[in-house]
């Protein structure tokens, strides 16, 4: 808005102006484009220049003007939505913004088309698809192209959610639940209320719990990798339950993992590997169930050893099989020492028997000998009556 005072001098208004003629601050007409004279030797007449380009008639003094001045009223409109309406705001019929609840629009009614639709939202929040379309094409929903007054916050017109697929969404107006939603893309005018949306994943998910340092009951220092795969099965109950699902259900375990581990000693929980995970599964599952998450299961990644109990832990398992090996080499010792003697009594009954064995001893030195000259024959060979050569 430009301000002029002129006294005794010539107005010119162009074609996309309009200028209001004030007499002693008060308005006496409206100037339309051409070219005006006026005279005032008391000097008392003040002129206010507005571009119609601009669409919007603004004025500090705009209500009382309005309402006193006719001249003014057949130049420009006046719309006053109610507290539970909205506009769409169209000039040329392109939708140029969105007019906030309860705002009142002065525009000059020769500047454009000037087109504005009510919407009602006292009942129905949700943005239909074709409007999103619009707003969206249009670029209307930023929070610079809502028409709104000098006091009136920037708000971004329309709030958009999108849930994607596997996925349900709860639906929350200031406070309350309003139902679930559907994978897809949901809008809601975003005027007059507190809307948020909580998504809930419906798939098994995998939980790590990890770098867990537990003391075990003979105290040894013990850190465990825990892994979980969970399944929302209410997301409703689950909402009202707790506030965050995720926090929740990690601390429900890494407790229940503490208690399994700590009233357990090192040798119970290495000799029985399954030990700590149903335990684990039996403290936590009728918990989860209470919220709407279902426990599938549990799982022991790693149990990790400190570096000195290890060697220990080693060093054991190594005297172990030591022993293990000492015990074997002994019975099998034993077993040969009792095979010799069981040969030797059946060869002690039996002289046939033992003259083969004796025979096949023969053999085995044979083997290795190039020459062999007997004497006396069989005897002589049985009395030892050779000639190694």
């Amino acid at each position: 808005m430009i301000k002029n005072i002129i006294s005794g001098k010539i107005v010119k208004v162009a074609e996309n102006q309009r200028v209001l003629k004030f007499n002693d601050q008060k308005l006496e007409q409206i100037l339309t484009p051409g070219t005006h004279r006026f005279r005032s030797f008391k000097n008392d007449l003040s002129f206010e220049s507005y571009d119609l380009n601009k669409i919007f008639f603004d004025s500090e003094n705009i209500e009382r003007l309005f309402r006193n001045c006719d001249e003014l009223r057949s130049h420009v409109e006046h719309i006053k939505l109610a507290d539970e309406e909205i506009g769409l705001f169209f000039v040329n019929q392109q939708l140029k913004g969105v007019v906030a609840p309860g705002e009142s629009v002065y525009y000059w009614k020769d500047s454009a088309e000037i087109d504005c639709i009510r919407l009602d939202i006292s009942g129905q929040l949700a943005v239909e698809q074709k409007t999103q379309f619009l707003l969206h094409r249009s670029g209307a929903n930023a929070a610079s192209r809502l028409i709104k007054s000098r006091n009136t916050v920037a708000v971004q017109p329309m709030i958009e959610f999108y849930i994607d697929k596997n996925h349900i969404g709860l639906l929350y107006i200031n406070g309350q639940l309003k139902g679930s939603l559907e994978p897809g893309v949901h809008a809601y005018w975003n005027f007059n209320q507190s809307i948020e949306v909580k998504t809930y994943d419906l798939r098994t998910q995998v939980l790590d719990i990890s770098g867990q340092e537990i003391l075990s009951k003979d105290r040894v220092s013990l850190r465990i990798n825990l892994t979980a795969t969970i399944q929302v099965m209410d997301a409703q109950l689950a909402a009202r339950s707790v506030d965050s699902l995720d926090d929740y259900v990690y601390k429900t375990l890494q407790l229940a993992l503490r208690e399994a581990v700590g009233t357990k000693s090192l040798d119970d929980i290495l000799l029985d590997k399954l030990y700590v995970n149903e335990t684990v599964k039996e403290l936590v599952s009728d918990t989860l169930q209470e919220i709407g998450v279902a426990l599938k299961s549990v799982g022991v990644k790693d149990i990790i050893l400190p570096g000195e109990m290890k060697a220990i832990l080693n060093q054991v398992v190594e005297a172990q099989k030591a022993a293990e090996a000492n015990v074997i080499k002994r019975r099998e010792e034993t077993s040969a020492t009792r095979s010799l003697h069981n040969t030797a009594k059946v060869m002690e009954n039996n002289p046939t028997l033992m003259r083969l064995k004796e025979l096949e001893a023969l053999e085995k030195i044979a083997d290795r000998i190039e020459n062999l000259t007997v004497y006396g024959g069989l005897e002589g060979l049985m009395n030892g009556v050779v000639k190694i050569a």
